[in-house]
């Protein structure tokens, strides 16, 4: 399961452009066309690479603003807002941090931006909640620093040839061992009886 520098860089001239062909790619990296295919297919078997995505220049549209949101809540609840944020169309980007702070970029107006999370997190134990406005962004990913590999979801330790792919609810996760996959199992079953009683 281990990636190497050359899944970097397809990863990288992916992220420049995602309609490059695998020709092309290949052409960069060295490698063969149906060799760079391959390399995709297991990157998107493994999680790494979800899906390909078209950057649109949000300052071309007619709807210019963007806003910044910032919520603190209690831990329980930022993952409900931040699931929920990822299926409104004017939220371009939602990062959920382990202390139950949940930050979005917004392309609306402040009074729709106001309006939308007034309903979001009613009822909801809110810390903090800050609206601001966006004058610039960009997003450049450093594929370079670091390990490049899978990390087991339950207890961080790299995944070699002998971890496990695990589906649940729609979603890939990995596990470096069976005793992982079984100490993952209970305590997603715990979370979810928690979230529904």
């Amino acid at each position: 399961m281990a990636l190497d520098e050359t899944d970097a860089e397809i990863l990288e001239l992916l992220i420049e452009d995602a309609s490059r062909s695998y020709r092309e790619i290949a052409d960069r990296v060295g490698l063969t066309a149906p060799t760079v295919s391959e390399r995709v297919e297991r990157m998107r078997e493994l999680g790494v690479l979800e899906r390909f995505t078209v950057a649109v220049d949000q300052s071309m549209l007619a709807t210019q603003d963007a806003r910044l949101v910032e919520v603190q809540l209690a831990p329980g609840d930022a993952e409900a807002l931040a699931d929920e944020l990822r299926d409104i169309d004017v939220v371009e980007h939602v990062i959920r941090t382990e202390s139950g702070r949940v930050i979005t970029h917004v392309h609306a107006g402040e009074p729709e931006v106001r309006r939308l999370f007034s309903d979001l997190i009613d009822g909801r134990d809110v810390l903090s909640y800050d609206v601001s406005g966006v004058v610039g962004s960009s997003w450049n990913p450093d594929l370079r620093r670091g390990e490049f590999a899978i990390s087991c979801v339950e207890c961080g330790k790299e995944v070699d040839d002998d971890g496990l792919s695990l589906e649940v609810d729609d979603r890939q996760y990995f596990v470096c061992c069976e005793s992982c996959e079984s100490m993952f199992r209970e305590r997603y079953a715990e979370l979810q009886e928690g979230a529904e009683g």
